[in-house]
């Protein structure tokens, strides 16, 4: 996640990189971001090797569907596909996949300030992150289940979590690094990051 429209410092894994940084965690690792706005499974499935496993991270950390089913280009199983050759890509370079559930968009005001009068159901792309979500949980991959955790985040704020139904708020991001530093220090050890 790029962490559009934001500076790339005030994506999450801007604020999770400054956090391991400025020591602030009981590990330590560099965090590159190679998130870009609007692609979709397949744009990143495209790049993965050169832009990121060329890398030879430790791990990598994969967020994606939303795009998938605003642009209609691909259904959760079509995105699960995607999913699995750069889990299975990775795993061939030694590098462990992290997948993490995308988060449901704000389907009333998506539709009024993101892509307005472009005819899109946010509704059914919600359905769709539900179903890519639970293939993601049954992977049987390292799971980062962003999704509810930002259910029980973005439910008592409603639309007032979203920029425009889509992008979280700057305070959304920062609940989004938060997430992912606390899913880090539970699994730091078995990760070897210790």
């Amino acid at each position: 996640m790029n962490g559009f429209p934001m500076s790339r410092g005030r994506s999450f894994p801007g604020q999770v990189r400054a956090a391991i940084k400025e020591g602030k965690t009981s590990f330590h690792a560099d965090v590159i971001n190679k998130g870009a706005n609007g692609e979709t499974t397949r744009d990143i499935l495209f790049r993965f090797d050169h832009d990121v496993l060329d890398h030879e991270p430790l791990l990598v950390f994969i967020l994606t569907g939303t795009n998938d089913f605003i642009y209609r280009e691909a259904d959760p199983a079509g995105c699960m596909e995607n999913l699995g050759e750069m889990a299975r890509r990775s795993k061939e370079r030694g590098i462990r996949p992290v997948f993490m559930t995308p988060i449901h968009v704000h389907a009333e005001k998506a539709s009024r300030a993101w892509m307005a009068g472009m005819g899109i159901d946010y509704g059914q792309v919600n359905d769709e992150i539900d179903d890519f979500a639970d293939r993601i949980r049954e992977s049987g991959e390292l799971v980062i289940d962003s999704c509810a955790a930002w259910d029980g985040y973005a439910q008592p704020l409603r639309g007032d979590a979203y920029l425009d139904g889509v992008h979280p708020t700057a305070e959304g991001y920062t609940f989004m690094a938060d997430t992912v530093l606390a899913w880090l220090e539970e699994h730091a050890a078995e990760l070897g990051l210790k």
